[in-house]
């Protein structure tokens, strides 16, 4: 017996792409704004740069990061997750695979900030810095990675119960 395939919907696949990234990526952005009401900042004492990088940030990086999320989610991420729904543990799977990568990226991203504080000095002798900036870019891509599959699974979840379904069937 052969095991059909359901085919998704333009709204499921559409949703697939855009609900993981904003959820994903509003949980943190949300996490800053409850920090800054609980510790605000004194502008007298931050000046006029600390202003301009903040405007920066949420002008021109926030609208450029979204739009490689969505195009990462879209070419890479949603195709390997469908092929993942094929595992028995889904989820398990996933997150796994997922944690893994998204620990590689962090550390390589980590290190290349660590190399760019540096400076023209050549001297490396502070790997507590770079331990620490290692982490802190892992645990931002580990939790955005985590965020973005518990999402896709919750979409997903009638679809992979009629998969397990009929592979017991099948049986």
């Amino acid at each position: 017996m052969v095991i059909q395939q359901a085919k998704q919907s333009f709204g499921k696949r559409t949703a697939k792409v855009f609900l993981p990234v904003l959820i994903a990526l509003n949980v943190p952005l949300l996490c800053i704004q409850v920090d800054s009401l609980l510790n605000p900042l004194d502008l007298s004492k931050a000046g006029k740069w600390a202003m301009s990088g903040s405007q920066a940030f949420d002008y021109v990086m926030v609208p450029a990061l979204l739009v490689v999320l969505f195009v990462v989610q879209w070419l890479i991420l949603v195709p390997m997750w469908n092929r993942f729904l094929k595992f028995r543990r889904v989820l398990l799977s996933s997150l796994f695979t997922g944690i893994l990568i998204s620990v590689l990226i962090g550390a390589g991203l980590g290190y290349s900030t660590w190399t760019n504080q540096l400076g023209p000095s050549i001297n490396q002798s502070n790997t507590d810095q770079l331990v620490n900036l290692i982490l802190l870019m892992s645990g931002f891509i580990v939790a955005y990675c985590i965020l973005n599959i518990v999402t896709l699974y919750f979409l997903d979840r009638s679809y992979i119960r009629h998969l397990k379904f009929q592979k017991i069937q099948a049986i």
